[in-house]
């Protein structure tokens, strides 16, 4: 992907919710490659690698990139915060930082059907609303999808665990096709974590990213309080290609 988007450029990365440094998105660039930057991560800490033990949130994740001298072009972002992604990734992308590269993390329990993210934590008692390992976490694709299209991004990539998007633009004018967005990261959803029905969550669309998500004059608490919510049912169906789940609003019929 870097090599179709001009190469390595500078080599700098910035990765959060990195645990230890083992499992990330960058560890490739950084062991095989030459690349150099920065991971967070909130309970972990390795100088070696500039590992660094930090608590973000929608508030502080910009001064923390200015902390730590992110260039505003870096060459590849991953974002992983097993909660508040979509918010923190709106955050970065309105204080003018432009990845060639972005990664988010997202909900694949939901696969491509719901734009949907988990309800903002409360500012100030971020570190008591923590991730349940079950399926209440983060944003589905298309909630990404939507979000990034609005700051001039586009997904050329997914798997179980990320997507993957870069600049419309650099690509369009360095000549590379662009996949369809319509279906990432495909037409079934994988049931990796455990079961989340009963919970609220917040509707992701097209017309609110593309005015109040780019309003540097809206704070992220206003951005999501701005968003209607929604209860959704769910439920895990076994088949011989693997789990799956559907969701379905509280009070519908399915």
């Amino acid at each position: 992907m870097l090599r179709c988007m001009g190469g390595h450029g500078s080599k700098e990365y910035f990765e959060f919710g990195s645990e230890s440094g083992v499992e990330v998105n960058t560890r490739i660039l950084r062991d095989l490659y030459g690349w150099t930057g920065h991971l967070l991560d909130g309970s972990h800490e390795n100088l070696d690698i500039s590992l660094h033990k930090e608590f973000f949130t929608p508030s502080n994740i910009v001064s923390l990139l200015q902390k730590y001298e992110v260039s505003k072009h870096l060459d590849v972002l991953s974002v992983d915060s097993d909660y508040d992604d979509l918010y923190i990734t709106r955050e970065i992308l309105l204080a003018g930082f432009k990845p060639c590269v972005l990664i988010t993390e997202f909900n694949v329990n939901f696969a491509s059907e719901w734009a949907v993210s988990t309800i903002a934590k409360p500012v100030g008692k971020e570190n008591e609303v923590l991730w349940g390992s079950d399926c209440y976490f983060g944003a589905s694709a298309k909630a990404f999808i939507y979000l990034v299209q609005a700051f001039g991004y586009t997904p050329v990539f997914s798997n179980h665990a990320n997507l993957i998007f870069v600049r419309l633009d650099e690509a369009l004018e360095l000549g590379m096709m662009i996949p369809s967005v319509d279906n990432f990261p495909g037409p079934k959803a994988q049931a990796l974590h455990h079961n989340c029905s009963g919970r609220k969550w917040k509707v992701i669309d097209h017309s609110t990213m593309r005015t109040k998500a780019v309003d540097p004059e809206i704070s992220h608490t206003e951005f999501a309080e701005a968003l209607p919510e929604v209860t959704f049912i769910s439920k895990t169906y076994e088949s011989s290609n693997g789990n799956w789940k559907m969701f379905h609003e509280e009070n519908k019929n399915v």
